[in-house]
C-alpha cells in the first residue's frame, strides 16, 4: 500500500522543486541588469526611430514636395537650415526632447566620366547645430529616389543624412 504512494509523492516533489527553481530564476532575473548596456539600447532605439521617420516621409512624398519648391539655380549656399516645413514635420513626428539635423544632398551621376557628385541642397533642424553639441546621438544615412509627384523632380536621387540624439 505504501509503495504505490511513494511514486505519487516523488512526482509532487519534482513538480514543487521545478516550481521553486523557476521562481528563483525569475526573481534573480528581475533584479539583474540587462545584457546590453543602456547606451547600446538607446542608440539602437534612436537609429530605429530615425529610419522610421525617414521611411514615413518617403512614403508620403515629403522629399519630392520639399525639393520641388527649389529651383535648380536656387540651391541653398548659405549653410543655414531653411527647410522649415520639413523640420516642423519631423519635430511633430518625434518624441519631445529629441534633437535632429537632416542634411539633403542631390546625387548627380556623370556617365561620361563615371563620377558621382553630391550637391548639398539644404537641411532641416530643430536646434542650433552650430552651437549645441549632441552628447548621445546616432547618425543615419538614407538614399531615396524621387518617384512621386511633382513630375519635375521624378528620378532625382537624394542622399539624406540625419543625426538624432539628446543635447548635453
Amino acid at each position: 500500500m505504501f509503495t504505490k504512494r511513494k511514486g505519487q509523492i516523488r512526482v509532487i516533489e519534482a513538480v514543487l522543486a521545478t516550481f521553486m527553481v523557476v521562481s528563483i530564476i525569475l526573481l534573480v532575473m528581475a533584479f539583474t541588469r540587462p545584457l546590453k548596456s543602456v547606451y547600446v539600447r538607446e542608440t539602437s532605439d534612436l537609429r530605429r526611430l530615425a529610419y522610421d521617420l525617414l521611411n514615413n516621409m518617403a512614403e508620403n512624398n515629403v522629399f519630392e514636395k520639399t525639393i520641388a519648391n527649389l529651383g535648380s539655380e536656387n540651391m541653398q549656399q548659405t549653410g543655414e537650415c531653411t527647410f522649415y516645413n520639413l523640420g516642423f514635420l519631423a519635430s511633430a513626428s518625434l518624441p519631445p526632447g529629441l534633437l535632429f539635423k537632416i542634411d539633403i544632398y542631390r546625387v548627380d551621376f556623370d556617365l561620361a566620366s563615371k563620377s558621382v557628385n553630391l550637391v548639398w541642397i539644404g537641411c532641416a533642424s530643430n536646434y542650433d547645430w552650430k552651437n549645441i553639441k549632441l552628447v548621445e546621438s546616432e547618425p543615419v544615412t538614407y538614399t531615396y529616389v524621387c518617384t512621386g509627384d511633382p513630375d519635375s523632380v521624378r528620378g532625382t536621387t537624394l542622399l539624406i543624412q540625419m543625426v538624432i540624439g539628446f543635447s548635453g
